[in-house]
């Protein structure tokens, strides 16, 4: 029997290269639900209809998701997290948590209201995405331990970011200034965490960046 002292093994070579075939597999479907998501809305696809857009059986996908709305929620966490990839080096070199956090979060609203198969799924977006999750997160812990924040309790100052920018993305888009409203939504996310008017004025004034930015589908 081995001791507690005992160094722990790496996983075997066959259960190693079955975990990454999983993981494939399972980006594989998740990439080919999304036409059909855009083609069909959120609500409306069945499963049989991802499993031949994937090229699989239905029990094959049986075994990566139980449900079409575990996979909606896959799919949105997927196209969030490239958006996120994309964004995150835009900003990186800025020094200030608030500035930086602000501009890549107009960054993201921005993008997600240009791409049309991202606002197909605006009405069932239940978060921002789990790289968009740390990444902000990071920022706003860095904005407390600066005092560039009025809010303290992290777990509130998340609900506050997030929150603003998840239901800003749910409301309808039609004719707006996308500029304009990215701004809004974001000085309303810096007055909520409680920062300085002449600091938000600051943050919301940087132009954006070009980046470049694959269409999610």
């Amino acid at each position: 029997m081995a001791s507690a002292s005992d160094p722990q093994r790496p996983p075997h070579h066959r259960t190693a290269t079955g975990q990454a075939q999983r993981a494939k597999t399972r980006t594989m479907i998740i990439r080919a639900a999304i036409p059909v998501f855009a083609e069909h809305g959120p609500d409306s696809p069945v499963i049989d209809q991802f499993a031949s857009a994937a090229g699989i059986s239905r029990g094959t996908f049986y075994n990566y998701f139980a449900t079409t709305g575990e996979l909606l929620q896959a799919t949105m966490e997927l196209l969030a997290n490239d958006l996120i990839a994309n964004i995150v080096p835009a900003v990186e070199d800025e020094t200030n948590p608030v500035v930086r956090m602000a501009t890549a979060a107009r960054l993201y609203y921005r993008q997600a209201r240009l791409d049309p198969l991202l606002g197909r799924f605006m009405d069932s977006i239940s978060g921002v995405g789990a790289l968009a999750s740390e990444h902000g997160r990071q920022d706003l812990e860095e904005a407390i331990a600066k005092n560039l924040v009025q809010v303290r309790d992290m777990e509130l100052a998340t609900a506050i970011a997030y929150g603003v920018m998840v239901f800003a993305l749910r409301a309808p888009s039609e004719h707006e200034n996308i500029e304009q409203r990215s701004i809004d939504v974001v000085r309303a996310i810096l007055r909520g965490l409680g920062a300085k008017p002449a600091l938000i004025e600051r943050a919301v004034g940087v132009p954006l960046p070009p980046i470049a930015l694959t269409p999610a589908g």
